[in-house]
């Protein structure tokens, strides 16, 4: 079997020498890839982000607090020599097709061809607050797409009529840095988006769902890019991967219950909690999903406690890797066998219990061993 390329967080908040230096030893350490979130908002409400609630309240002010994954991905990578960057993800609401496409270029020359572009349909938290247009996302996505490999392709000025965008004599001189140009990895779980990936990506970045509907979901990627005339197997089958691990059961447990843990699940599409048995905690939204209707600077704080108490552990443990490094190694062994070829190992140990941060790192070093 294919070594599992393996991937980890880049750092998202100050002091900024500090993330060229955690990547440096990622790089030292054998992975494969850091990566950045791309959040004007964060997932907490402030009404979440207390004492009582979180340890980290005290030594974070805000649970808001992120650095452009872009700049970091150029800083990072013009102090590294093997790792590649990349952001899980970014969209092209925010981002004008043509200066993400701009971007894109120019973190490949400086990174000498080790930049990835994660997209996704965007998330309405990231959007609707900062004055923007959250309609037809995955439509949105699909041209904008179309907009960047157009320009990245022609050697002169093209036109365009879109749904959402129009080109009049547009350029784009910069060339790639290599033979090809940057990879597109897109977070793809609904059909449409499936599709997507197939046709138009060159990789695949899930949140984590079970390993029977990861490959289910990844033979619908390969065949629509069979149907395109594509490779498949030049497409690569990814995961951005939650990890919570405690040295024992009753910490695991203790660890799914924690609030800011639990809360990291309220942007789940509501069909997932009812597939769990759950009443979906935004079920009383327009559209009942946590893209679409979750803004956390409008949550007050009794809706925060009704939110954190809707989302029991079980769904923690549908949306994260819980256990000990041996039992989390043994479930993502189904995963690898289903076609995960690179994982992205986001550990959330710290959201359920800051004492545990210095213990969860070499819980990740064992991870790491027993998956290589």
């Amino acid at each position: 079997m294919e070594r599992l390329q393996l991937g980890v967080p880049g750092q998202i908040m100050p002091p900024a020498d500090a993330a060229v230096r955690f990547a440096r030893r990622a790089e030292a350490d054998g992975f494969d890839a850091v990566w950045w979130p791309d959040h004007l908002m964060g997932w907490h409400p402030d009404t979440m982000w207390t004492p009582d609630l979180t340890p980290l309240a005290r030594v974070q002010d805000n649970p808001h607090t992120y650095f452009d994954p872009l700049i970091m991905m150029g800083v990072v990578g013009a102090q590294t020599e093997r790792i590649k960057v990349g952001v899980v993800v970014t969209d092209l609401i925010r981002r004008n097709p043509a200066m993400a496409a701009a971007s894109a270029l120019t973190l490949d020359h400086v990174t000498k061809g080790r930049a990835i572009l994660g997209l996704g349909s965007g998330e309405k938290l990231n959007v609707t607050p900062y004055g923007m247009e959250f309609d037809k996302p995955v439509a949105r996505l699909s041209e904008g797409i179309d907009v960047m490999r157009l320009l990245w392709d022609s050697d002169g000025p093209v036109d365009y009529r879109g749904t959402f965008h129009t080109l009049e004599k547009a350029v784009l001189g910069l060339r790639p840095y290599g033979d090809r140009p940057p990879e597109i990895w897109t977070a793809a779980h609904g059909p449409r988006m499936l599709r997507l990936t197939g046709t138009k990506a060159d990789g695949w970045l899930p949140t984590k769902m079970t390993a029977p509907e990861y490959g289910k979901s990844l033979t619908v990627i390969n065949q629509a890019a069979q149907d395109a005339g594509r490779d498949p197997a030049g497409l690569t089958p990814g995961m951005l991967g939650y990890v919570l691990m405690g040295p024992d059961a009753e910490t695991v447990r203790r660890l799914t219950e924690a609030p800011l843990v639990r809360a990291l699940c309220v942007l789940l599409p509501a069909q997932v909690f009812r597939d769990l048995g759950v009443a979906p905690p935004l079920e009383g939204g327009p559209h009942g999903s946590g893209f679409h209707d979750f803004i956390p600077t409008t949550i007050d704080r009794a809706e925060s406690l009704r939110i954190i108490a809707a989302i029991p552990p079980q769904v923690v443990r549908h949306y994260a890797f819980c256990g000990t490094p041996a039992q989390v190694a043994e479930e993502l062994a189904e995963y690898r066998a289903n076609g995960l070829r690179h994982l992205v190992m986001w550990n959330i140990t710290a959201f359920g219990d800051p004492s545990l941060a210095k213990w969860s790192f070499g819980a990740m070093a064992e991870l790491k061993q027993r998956l290589a």
